[in-house]
């Protein structure tokens, strides 16, 4: 044998042990890497093919309906559909996009571009809240690339009323404003969940019924308002604002024997279906958010304070100087000149020069605490969200000017609510209630889960002589009175009872009152015996070339609001009683 054969042979021997040994090695890693893999990676690659197999759907609850005071629906849901693209199972993409354009009112480069800049997603949002027409349209194309998927859309069948109280719902069913906000999780209830097994083109198989989880429906709230009352006071207030080229407007009924507000009004409003043409600032529930000075309609407060402090008498003769009157080095005027007038007087023809003689002989602790006890300077509770406390100064930063000032209604803000909160526990024998704009809370089948039926007192505030000789006697003058400052609200079948205030608006910018710029308030009630109803009406920046004050623009709106609103409860007349001092 020769060494050539050899030599060859051992080469041969060699590589092949090499080749063993190179293949035991890598069955060796291999084996190492496959122990790693079932040992350290294995949770996490479960993960990944659970998400790759496993399909979830959201199972949206139904909304809650919000109904008025007698079952009418202010705001329900129903499941609408969107379209989407499913990016994968697009082949030509512009001719996609050309075809469904018209079907869903879009032009196609739109559809194309929302396509190409979310074209690693499985879901683009094509179109949301479709009519049926358009779903069916949609439908047609039988393309796999589009699908249409239902989600609950909030409907409000009153349009533009109650737009302020009601609030809205986001695109994620979230309630962002008004009573929307404020009872969202009452009314959400809870997404359900339902799993499907997928295969590799993420398509669905069959149901996983493991993880299922069913929605949980929202409840349901009743209002105190009355949709037909709100009605009634949205179509005179925006009448008023109207006809006297105001800026905006807000009215308040109430009823003062249990604090129910049966109607909120802000004008102008918004149309809670369109909130892309909505500006914010008409979204503002006004009647609770925005505090002003009120005026003369705040006299009757401070009256009535002085009267149960004995500060004054039914019957004492006050000096109004004809008009004009210094207060130490401040010259107070009236609209008219007076001279002797009892209580009565003073406040139905709304002397300033009055109210200030019987101010300083309170002096300012008891002002400030007569103005506390009827509830100004905080917050009603009435539970909607954004409610101002409006503003009444600590007793310390009060001044000899705010003595007189506070007495006619400056140097302190109010919220129309507070205003018809207060003027009610005047009507209502001197009991404050807290006011409610929700009656009761039902479950998703309709079964009450709380009631607010019964009255909350918060304090009584006057005894009740003294709140019957002001509402009965004074406050009735203002109105029945040939020459009161409310006469505009007199009706033919009812007698109203009110008090009407002239309010300077402050700059925006700086400090003192804009020429020309005035806020137009009337507080009224009706039957005087037994009144039912409350009113408030304020006008914010009339045309004061057309009229601006009080008893002119806001006293007939709330006399209108009255007489309407009382035929429709069937309250009967009470005209013919005569009332002591007039």
């Amino acid at each position: 044998m020769s060494t050539g054969v050899v030599s060859n042979d051992r080469w041969q021997r060699r590589s092949g042990a090499a080749l063993l040994c190179g293949v035991a090695l890598l069955l060796l890693a291999l084996a190492g890497r496959l122990a790693y893999v079932n040992a350290v990676l294995r949770p996490q690659l479960e993960q990944v093919a659970h998400k790759q197999q496993l399909g979830n759907a959201i199972l949206p609850a139904r909304r809650g309906t919000i109904f008025d005071t007698r079952g009418r629906v202010l705001a329900t849901s129903r499941q609408k559909p969107d379209v989407f693209v499913d990016p994968l199972y697009v082949d030509d993409l512009d001719s996609l996009a050309g075809e469904l354009g018209p079907r869903v009112n879009l032009p196609a480069d739109e559809i194309a571009h929302k396509v190409r800049y979310r074209e690693h997603t499985r879901f683009v949002p094509i179109a949301q809240r479709v009519d049926e027409v358009t779903a069916g349209a949609v439908r047609q194309m039988g393309s796999p690339a589009v699908g249409l998927t239902e989600r609950p859309a909030r409907m409000y069948p009153t349009g533009k009323s109650m737009a302020q109280v009601l609030g809205f719902v986001g695109r994620d069913g979230y309630g962002l404003e008004g009573l929307e906000l404020q009872h969202d999780q009452h009314l959400r209830g809870e997404n359900g969940r339902r799993s499907t097994i997928r295969d590799a083109r993420r398509r669905a198989i069959w149901p996983s019924h493991k993880s299922a989880r069913q929605p949980i429906d929202g409840g349901h709230i009743v209002l105190t308002i009355d949709a037909e009352i709100q009605r009634i006071a949205e179509a005179v207030l925006q009448e008023a604002v109207g006809k006297f080229e105001a800026q905006s407007g807000v009215a308040v009924v109430m009823s003062p024997h249990n604090g129910d507000v049966l109607a909120m009004v802000s004008a102008p409003t918004f149309d809670p279906r369109s909130l892309a043409s909505s500006p914010g600032e008409l979204r503002r529930n006004r009647a609770i958010t925005d505090p002003t000075e009120p005026g003369s309609t705040f006299k009757p407060f401070i009256a009535a304070g002085a009267l149960e402090g004995g500060f004054v008498s039914t019957t004492e003769k006050i000096d109004c100087h004809m008009g004009q009157h210094y207060f130490g080095r401040r010259l107070v005027t009236d609209g008219s000149p007076h001279g002797m007038m009892d209580l009565l007087g003073i406040v139905s023809k709304s002397s300033n020069i009055g109210m200030g003689t019987i101010a300083e002989r309170m002096g300012n602790a008891e002002l400030h605490d007569v103005i506390r006890r009827f509830g100004f300077g905080q917050r009603t509770q009435i539970g909607f969200p954004g409610e101002n406390a409006g503003l009444v100064y600590p007793l310390e930063r009060w001044t000899s000017y705010s003595t007189t000032s506070v007495s006619f209604g400056y140097e302190v803000a109010v919220t129309p609510l507070q205003l018809a909160t207060a003027f009610s526990a005047m009507v209502n024998d001197g009991v404050l209630l807290k006011p409610r704009l929700v009656r009761r809370l039902l479950g998703p089948n309709g079964e009450v889960v709380e009631s607010f039926d019964s009255p909350e007192i918060v304090r009584r505030v006057l005894a009740t002589e003294v709140a019957r000789f002001m509402a009965k006697e004074v406050l009735v003058a203002v109105v029945e009175d040939v020459s009161g400052s409310g006469r505009r609200a007199k009706l033919d079948d009812f007698t109203v009872l009110g008090k009407t205030g002239t309010a300077k608006l402050p700059y925006s910018d700086r400090s003192g009152y804009e020429p020309g710029a005035y806020l137009a308030t009337f507080m009224g009630a009706a039957p005087v015996e037994d009144p039912q109803l409350v009113a408030v009406v304020m006008v914010r920046r009339p045309n004061a070339k057309i009229g601006y004050y009080g008893g002119v623009v806001s006293a007939p709106a709330v006399g209108e609001i009255l007489e309407a609103t009382l035929a429709y409860l069937e309250v009967p007349p009470d005209k013919g009683t005569t009332f002591a001092g007039l």
